[in-house]
């Protein structure tokens, strides 16, 4: 009996605990949102604080004015380089510089802005402008509005070449469209609203990018969307539902009821997806177009639209064939338009949901209103998909913001005790820094409302969760005892914590969504299922396996591309290419090949996907290409020195084709006064700068090298620090600085060319230990993350190569419009003039002798010219950015091409300044020994404190040596 009641009081016990944690977690988990921060106080919708605080000054209660206000789109102002035209229609606006109109209200009150615009040619992005009431930017979210262009595939049926689909090029709509002015990252379903008061007023479009025609401007209010309740309700009344089999549609391609297919972005793309037998059309191994979208349809505002056909008018459930299997623990969002038109409330924010297997999502399934009924009139319809935040819209903006409080806090804490700070001093934070507190306590209850609220909506506590609950448990830990934030590794921790946050902010606003088809049906019984049954699946993976065996992965032609066909005399006229960059730039090019070198010139291509290791033992075994695409400087000039390449100034036409270069391009593939490479990409450093905190304290950004040196102790004494290119990229960064000063990196000119090192030059000497300085007398650190560095501000200016720009554009939201960049800092010239000249690294093709002794020389050069002219380098550039992404834009050498990627005007023009001051600089014969040598020297300086220009003068003999045994070895004058 005592062991049972000892058992009973333990269970009581037991269950006392739970019931205890259960009403524990009930209290956590319901919070009220009075308590903390308060997330609006505008009705359900969420909005940034610049925007809310907007709406709280007007003093907005929700309600809309009823007058329209007409803007006379044909009497306008410009300024700034602002280029308009009024053709009778709109008014033509170019990509930069402001336009202005004046109009008068009747009526106060709250107003949406309407424009109704048609894209002009450009560079084929989104285009933005800066939007200003009465000469003032109203919040934030007005510095960047959006207006999106259309595509749809050049080509109504895609072709087949050897048994595989030849992906269609995007081909621009240019058509009017009418859209109310929106948050850019649609976090909230909208549009944004303006105060008006009554009399004259100012509207300004600020061009940043991209020409557009302005055919009229109205402030009126959007009409309200209903709820499915209500909608339906009414429908219900006039309509029946549709009865019969169900109606598909395909998503990338016309096929079934689908007619037409259009995106607001060339980026999306169709797919060749071969993981599901189920997918229409399929094939197991063979390239076919199955799907679009994915990775590459993610993108805020990023929109795709079909014309579809139907049999009869009614309501019909839809369902959409697909998955989102690329962003785990996000539900991917939609807003669903119909003819133009959201349907219903629940419409502006669909949710798909994360699956590794294709599905079909019901829309509406799972509701209280069960599936959705939607209206649709017999014949063409169109249907659109918008990529939204959704319910992710709050979390986003919430850790957006906490982002920028934290990073300010850090700063600040950085400030007082440096990046690592001493474990023996007592830093004093809560005297020295009050708010740190106040701050601490206000994220932490905004993050632990946030990661609530990211766990409803994913149903799961993954990994978006988890980094947003790690932020939360350091500020409350802090909380605790603030001063702990003066320990080196607490600090430490607290930086990657709110990098991590920033990198959720990417992640999650990121909303991958594939889709292979989409339905219109009255009964779920009569779709196809979503993927193959278990039989089905291995029966096709076994055919997949065993055609690995028979498929050549390194050849991207097909061989219906590389048949044989001959000339009048019965010659073969094919040329053997090399690329050894991916997959996706091979199988651009190919594409360009087969759509337009072959059938132009009717010579075929052999392309190969082949790594650079493997092209001198290839051309000794005499079976090399005849031309190889993107090589470095250094592998090009190897094969040079031996005699193995083609010189491209003796061929006809080189001097046309060579126009589009700035000297400093051919500068790098120069060898004994030949050129042996026509460069493809061409990259240089600029100066990145964050433009917060050089505001904060009072700098300008430096525009010489003495300017940045007296700018680094200023930057110290409030702990931050700067960045100098060190090891690994000394011979960079020195001959730069050497150039500037006139001198060079080797001595000779012409074909003596590199006949000593130029590093004995006074002017060389200088420049090594100004280099030197900067790590020594001013202690910068010599090998640093920059890029990340650069996000938390604890460096705020540094030299980087200008590619860097993409990566800040795209993976660092918590600090967009905080920086800026500019041209490389120069040396001060006798005539007071600044020298800012920057050495460049260049990838080239090249023609090997292989082709003159295949007798293809001719064939060889007529491809190079064809690749390398302006209209197929700008096709290319622009295919690989809308596959890859942004963040992969081609360095282009091509100066036309340069102008017509899609940069933002006044970022064009900062590179085109920096572009037009480089210089090449081309490897010798021995040159690798100058950049052994010179990081042996610089690490000597820095790390063990030797005499600079000692140091360089030992290691010069070596360098000379080098270049001497390398000159006599292929026959040279050495002296």
């Amino acid at each position: 009996m005592t062991v049972i009641r000892k058992k009973r009081r333990k269970t009581a016990v037991i269950a006392v605990i739970i019931v205890v944690a259960v009403l524990l977690c009930t209290l956590v988990f319901s919070r009220d949102t009075e308590e903390g921060v308060v997330y609006s106080s505008s009705g359900s919708e969420f909005y940034e604080s610049s925007y809310q605080e907007y709406l709280d000054e007007k003093g907005y209660q929700g309600v809309m004015s009823e007058a329209v206000v007409t803007v006379d789109v044909s009497s306008f102002t410009t300024k700034d380089d602002m280029t308009a035209e009024w053709d009778g229609n709109g008014v033509a606006t170019s990509e930069k510089g402001s336009i202005t109109w004046q109009f008068e209200v009747e009526e106060e009150g709250f107003y949406n802005i309407c424009v109704t615009y048609c894209p002009l040619p450009g560079t084929g992005s989104e285009i933005n402008r800066v939007i200003y009431l009465d000469d003032e930017i109203c919040y934030d979210g007005m510095q960047q509005i959006t207006f999106s262009r259309m595509f749809t595939d050049s080509v109504t049926e895609i072709v087949v070449k050897g048994d595989d689909e030849i992906r269609p090029s995007a081909m621009e709509i240019y058509e009017e469209r009418t859209v109310y002015v929106e948050d850019s990252q649609r976090r909230s379903s909208e549009p944004y609203k303006v105060y008006l008061e009554k009399g004259k007023h100012s509207l300004t479009f600020e061009s940043t990018k991209e020409p557009m025609e302005i055919l009229a401007i109205t402030f009126e209010s959007q009409d309200s969307v209903a709820s499915y309740a209500e909608v339906i309700a009414e429908l219900s009344e006039k309509y029946e539902e549709y009865s019969g089999d169900a109606v598909y549609c395909q998503a990338e391609r016309i096929m079934d009821a689908t007619l037409e297919v259009r995106r607001s972005s060339s980026s999306i793309i169709i797919k060749n997806n071969v993981t599901d037998p189920e997918l229409m059309p399929y094939h197991p191994y063979n390239i076919v177009y199955n799907t679009i979208g994915g990775d590459n349809w993610k993108y805020s505002g990023e929109t795709i639209e079909w014309e579809v056909e139907v049999p009869e008018e009614g309501l019909y459930h839809l369902v959409f064939k697909g998955r989102q299997s690329s962003n785990r623990g996000v539900t991917s969002y939609r807003k669903l338009r119909i003819n133009g038109e959201v349907p219903f409330k629940e419409a502006e924010a669909l949710p798909f949901e994360y699956s590794t297997e294709m599905k079909n999502y019901v829309l509406g399934e799972g509701t209280e209103s069960g599936p959705y009924l939607f209206y649709l009139k017999e014949g063409v319809n169109v249907i659109s998909l918008e990529v939204v935040l959704g319910d992710f819209g709050e979390a986003y903006t919430q850790v957006s913001e906490s982002v920028t409080a934290l990073n300010e806090i850090y700063r600040k804490v950085v400030q007082i005790t440096g990046t690592v700070p001493d474990q023996y001093i007592d830093y004093e934070i809560v005297s020295k820094l009050p708010e740190f507190v106040e701050v601490a306590q206000t994220e932490a209850e905004r993050l632990r409302g946030v990661l609530e609220d990211v766990i409803a909506i994913t149903g799961e506590k993954g990994e978006n969760a988890s980094l947003v609950e790690q932020m939360v448990i350091q500020l409350e830990r802090l909380l605790e005892d603030p001063e702990q934030i003066a320990q080196s590794g607490e600090l430490s921790s607290f930086k990657s914590n709110i990098t991590s946050l920033a990198t959720w902010l990417v992640d999650v606003a990121e909303m991958p969504l594939e889709l292979d088809a989409f339905a219109f049906y009255e009964d779920e019984s009569t779709l196809k299922p979503a993927s193959a049954n278990f039989f089905k699946q291995v029966w096709y993976d076994t055919i997949r396996f065993f055609a690995t065996f028979f498929t050549d992965d390194t050849k991207v032609s097909t061989d219906e591309s590389t048949d044989e066909t001959t000339d009048e005399t019965g010659e073969t006229k094919t040329v053997k290419v090399w690329l050894a960059t991916g997959r996706d730039q091979a199988q651009v090019l190919q594409n360009l090949i087969d759509e337009q070198f072959t059938p132009e010139y009717g010579i075929n291509v052999e392309l190969e996907l082949v790594p650079l290791d493997v092209l001198v033992p290839a051309t000794l075994a005499g079976t090399g290409p005849d031309v190889v695409l993107s090589v470095d400087q250094e592998k090009m000039m190897d094969f040079a020195m031996r005699n193995a390449l083609v010189d491209l100034s003796t061929l006809e036409g080189y001097d046309e084709v060579v126009e589009v270069y700035y000297p400093s391009a051919l500068e790098s593939v120069t060898y004994q006064e030949q050129i042996f490479g026509l460069p493809e990409t061409q990259t240089f450093y600029m100066m990145f700068y964050r433009t917060d905190i050089f505001e904060s304290l009072g700098l300008e950004p430096p525009t010489t090298w003495d300017e940045y040196r007296e700018l680094i102790p200023i930057l110290q004494m409030n702990n931050y620090d700067a960045h100098i290119p060190g090891t690994g990229e000394v011979q960079s960064i020195l001959s730069t600085m050497i150039v500037q000063k006139g001198g060079d990196l080797y001595q000779g000119e012409g074909k003596s060319y590199g006949i000593a090192s130029g590093l004995s030059d006074e002017v060389a000497m200088e420049a090594f230990k100004e280099l030197t300085d900067f790590f020594t007398a001013y202690g910068l650190p010599v090998s640093i993350d920059f890029a990340n560095r650069f996000r938390t501000g604890e460096v705020p200016i540094g030299i980087a190569d200008y590619t860097v720009y993409n990566q800040f554009q795209l993976l660092a939201p918590e600090i967009k419009n905080l920086w800026s960049f500019a041209p490389m800092p120069g040396t001060v010239q006798e005539d007071g003039t600044v020298d800012n000249t920057v050495v460049c690294s260049t990838t080239q093709c090249i023609m090997l002798k292989t082709a003159q002794e295949r007798d293809r020389e001719d064939e060889a050069w007529t491809f190079m010219k064809w690749w390398m002219s302006t209209e197929v380098q700008l096709q290319y550039a622009n295919s690989l950015e809308s596959i890859l992404g942004s963040s992969a834009r081609y360095a282009t050498a091509n100066i036309e091409v340069l102008e017509r990627l899609p940069w933002a005007t006044a970022d064009l023009e900062k590179i085109e300044e920096q572009f037009a001051n480089t210089k090449g600089i081309p490897p010798v014969p021995g040159h690798y020994m100058t950049s052994r040598m010179l990081e042996y020297t610089f690490d000597a300086v820095v790390t063990d404190g030797a005499n600079p220009r000692e140091t360089l003068y030992l290691n010069i003999k070596d360098i000379n040596s080098e270049l001497t045994k390398k000159r006599t070895e292929f026959q040279l004058d050495t002296e």
